[in-house]
């Protein structure tokens, strides 16, 4: 299998005119571990969530059913496609940006990337083959670390 060097983020217009076209977690400076209990959405048998405080835990809350559970990572797929898939909202916008993000830059300035299939036993979008990114101080990625934007435009639903 051929390494992956870049890593892309579709976001709707409406997200990117939200956030000013940073790439901001939903939870800013809580850093990206859980505890996982009785009772927490992912806590069901199989899923890859152990004991205690972890990462893994973390990790499958993130993408948990797509559910969009707010953590400190950015979720993002080695596929322009899937990434195009996101950006303009499945047809809820018309127009899209997909970030694209050098990973060589990405670890420059110390961001995490976490591959969502090395924690959870199923992810919930497997062709998306998920990696959260997490910047070292758990706020925005790095605008150094984008290596190119495209907008999208698009004028139906897109089917996966």
């Amino acid at each position: 299998m051929n390494e992956i060097t870049t890593l892309y983020r579709g976001v709707s217009s409406d997200l990117y005119v939200k956030l000013n076209g940073i790439l901001l977690p939903k939870e800013i400076g809580k850093k990206f571990s859980s505890f996982a209990r009785c009772g927490s959405p992912h806590a069901t048998c199989g899923s890859g969530v152990i004991c205690g405080e972890s990462i893994t835990n973390e990790s499958i809350l993130h993408q948990w059913g797509q559910k969009g559970y707010p953590t400190s990572g950015i979720s993002t797929t080695p596929y322009f496609e899937r990434a195009k898939y996101y950006s303009p909202a499945n047809g809820k916008f018309s127009v899209g940006f997909i970030y694209e993000l050098s990973i060589k830059k990405l670890k420059e300035f110390r961001v995490s990337i976490y591959r969502v299939s090395n924690f959870a036993t199923f992810p919930a979008i497997p062709e998306d083959d998920e990696h959260i990114l997490v910047a070292h101080n758990f706020k925005e990625i790095p605008a150094e670390a984008i290596i190119n934007m495209t907008k999208i435009k698009c004028s139906e639903r897109v089917d996966r």
